[in-house]
């Protein structure tokens, strides 16, 4: 089978072309060129990406400014994937199995890396990398390599944070590094409905997002998949862990019931419902937590770690977003550019702080950079020293190539299972064999 036709998981979507101009004068001025000669046409180039494209668009308005000589030779033209990364990597399956050339670079998250990697649809960033590699923080640097192979540029990590309103906490008198296991956080939770019974500390709705398994999960060192390509669902016992403490969870009546990416669940968090919040890095965006609680919560929120659910150390949500550079790239080194450009030097990754992105340092080598010690602007206390923290037990789920259908055939079972309309047993026995049916061995397709 070609490996580079990739196997068609959905639907195509409408893709939404958004252009953002490098500069203000056209190329037939002769300003716009890739030499001095002015002979050579200004040049596009096309990335990918996912959800809010506002950020990116002011993003790049910044960056314009920063670096005026790559903005005259060069115009970013964005293209609209979807409203995740699911639809981005569909959008590029598509496009390997029609031959077509839809973007230069493309954003996904970890998660998908292994399928493009097996189908060896990337091009090598091996020259792009290793000139920093050794300075990388590690929870980058993992994100940058599939297999031994350097294919991906980590645009931002989604390390596992523990969101909390300090001000209740303390009124309370709960400390949460003294939380350290279920057991605790179901304590302290009822602790704090003893303030006001609307308090919650998470939450588990009808439907969860599949990320709120994993990031327990890859904590353990479990995988869907043995080195054989066999399915352990029902022989490992962390899967059985999960469920069991997501059952409990609820049972407990310290977690909401409300579904996560819903009008109320925005709402429950300026009604200070939610004074709690387990996720990744990504909610303190200043589209999510700051927006959702609002100004009057601004400062009044800190971060801490997570505890430990089902005997878990770390992990993280899907480990990142990346950017990748598909071998149908009609500018691949335009495109290496450009990354290096935006993630590599100092000048270009904290111009993210200007867009909302809280932006931990990539390079050991910036953390004495003072931008990269500014405190957050609506998070209280130390947050960059936490985020560091949660990076020092930063780690990957170990993703096969088939890791986009076992997460869509898993998430509904372990939902039955964490919302009571299954048993564990049967949630895990019907998820190995859909798996087992419909994939067979991931390592092999």
């Amino acid at each position: 089978m070609n490996k580079r036709r990739i196997f068609i998981m959905s639907m195509s979507v409408i893709m939404i072309l958004i252009m953002i101009a490098g500069c203000s004068k056209k190329a037939s001025t002769g300003t716009n060129t890739l030499s001095t000669t002015s002979s050579e046409e200004k040049k596009t180039l096309r990335v990918m990406i996912w959800g809010n494209v506002e950020s990116n668009v002011r993003y790049l308005e910044y960056f314009n400014k920063q670096f005026p000589d790559f903005a005259q030779k060069c115009t970013i033209e964005y293209s609209i994937g979807g409203g995740g990364d699911p639809e981005c990597a569909e959008k590029m399956r598509l496009a390997l199995a029609a031959n077509e050339s839809i973007a230069d670079i493309n954003q996904l998250n970890y998660t998908q890396l292994g399928e493009f990697a097996r189908a060896e649809a990337l091009k090598d960033l091996t020259d792009l990398i290793a000139p920093y590699r050794d300075d990388m923080l590690l929870g980058f640097r993992q994100m940058t390599e599939y297999e031994g192979k350097t294919l991906a540029v980590p645009a931002s990590f989604k390390a596992k944070i523990w969101f909390y309103r300090k001000d209740i906490f303390d009124q309370a008198g709960i400390k949460p590094e003294n939380i350290k296991n279920i057991d605790d956080f179901i304590a302290a939770g009822k602790k704090l409905q003893t303030l006001d019974p609307k308090y919650r500390m998470w939450t588990i709705g009808p439907t969860n997002p599949m990320y709120n398994y994993m990031m327990i999960l890859s904590g353990t060192g479990v995988s869907f998949a043995d080195n054989d390509g066999k399915f352990q669902l029902t022989t490992r016992p962390e899967f059985r862990k999960l469920l069991d403490a997501f059952i409990k969870l609820r049972e407990s009546g310290v977690v909401s019931d409300i579904a996560e990416w819903t009008p109320d669940w925005e709402s429950a968090f300026s009604n200070e419902i939610y004074v709690s919040y387990p996720n990744a890095t990504w909610l303190s965006n200043v589209m999510f937590l700051p927006t959702y609680a609002g100004e009057a919560q601004k400062g009044k929120w800190y971060a801490a770690q997570w505890p430990s659910f089902i005997g878990e150390t770390g992990g993280s949500e899907a480990g990142g977003d990346i950017y990748v550079v598909p071998i149908y790239s009609k500018e691949p080194e335009l495109a290496k550019e450009y990354m290096k450009l935006r993630f590599f030097t100092a000048d270009g990754y904290f111009l993210q702080k200007n867009v909302g992105y809280p932006s931990i340092p990539m390079l050991k080598s910036w953390n004495n950079d003072p931008r990269a010690n500014e405190a957050d602007p609506y998070i209280g206390g130390d947050y960059a020293g936490e985020t560091i923290k949660a990076l020092e037990n930063f780690k990957l789920f170990p993703w096969d190539p088939a890791a986009a259908m076992e997460l869509n055939i898993v998430n509904s079972y372990f939902d039955a299972a964490a919302n009571g309309t299954m048993s564990v047993d049967d949630a895990l026995k019907g998820a190995q064999a859909d798996l087992q049916n419909q994939i067979g061995n991931p390592w092999k397709r």
